[in-house]
């Protein structure tokens, strides 16, 4: 059982590619561990969880999530009951089969309501290949107001999108900084886990010249959370230490102790 949860770990960071057999075979191992009584609910739970992970990839899995969720009973099991619904959510359109069983899960406790409405409203937003295909094809359009929408609608549809990583990871630095400052954001939202790459990095810090003292400062804030993971671009937060705005000065500071302690 180990072993399968260290290659799902593995598998769920790595560069996207289209469902294949090997997916699938990951998928029904993860499943096995879910549906496996005899083990404990914590190590369920990470199978769950990793499944989850694997997003649209994980389409195998769901018919047996579907049938645990049905079977599952007691508060000792609610933790794996949420998750399996968590999972369910952030497989996508792959999962919408799901949605009955969902339905007749609702009243066992307060998260697990919470659950289902999260992932039903994110199955049922969500897209399949197809068209997280067309709108990875309309960030190459020339009009910056199609890029942003595509931006933005990739974004929205979470993990489903994970297909479009490197173009999202592409359109940060593009020439319009809406697009870019959208794409930053839509990664996030579809590799949530995944730590931010040296492009997302020196993306946001384009900000920190911006004129508007509004945006230096999201900026600053941003590169401020990544902790030293923003340690590369310290040395172009040092000016904003004599910034003419006080709120910039003050965070340029707080960033850069938390970027590069003394």
């Amino acid at each position: 059982m180990r072993w399968v949860l260290a290659a799902a770990a593995v598998v769920a960071v790595q560069p996207v590619v289209l469902a294949d057999e090997a997916d699938d075979l990951l998928a029904r191992q993860l499943a096995a561990v879910v549906r496996d009584p005899r083990l404990r609910t914590v190590q369920r739970v990470e199978a769950a969880r990793l499944l989850g992970n694997l997003g649209m990839r994980a389409g195998a899995a769901v018919p047996d999530l579907v049938a645990q969720l049905g079977r599952l009973r007691g508060a000792e099991l609610e933790p794996l009951q949420e998750m399996i619904v968590d999972s369910l959510g952030r497989i996508g359109s792959p999962a919408r089969p799901a949605l009955p069983a969902m339905a007749r899960a609702a009243g066992r406790s307060l998260d697990i309501d919470l659950a289902i409405r999260r992932s039903t409203d994110t199955i049922l937003a969500s897209s399949d290949s197809q068209d997280v295909g067309a709108l990875t094809k309309q960030l190459q359009s020339t009009d910056s107001s199609v890029r942003l929408r595509a931006v933005k609608a990739l974004g929205n549809l979470g993990p489903a999108a994970r297909f479009a990583y490197p173009d999202l990871l592409a359109a940060v630095n593009d020439r319009d900084a809406d697009v870019r400052r959208s794409a930053v954001a839509a990664l996030r939202l579809v590799q949530p886990e995944s730590p931010p790459s040296e492009q997302v990095v020196r993306a946001i810090a384009l900000d920190l010249k911006d004129l508007d003292p509004g945006v230096r400062l999201l900026a600053i804030r941003a590169l401020a959370q990544l902790g030293r993971r923003a340690a590369l671009v310290a040395q172009e937060l040092e000016p904003l230490l004599t910034d003419p705005d006080p709120d910039v000065r003050r965070a340029a500071a707080d960033a850069l102790s938390r970027i590069a302690p003394p």
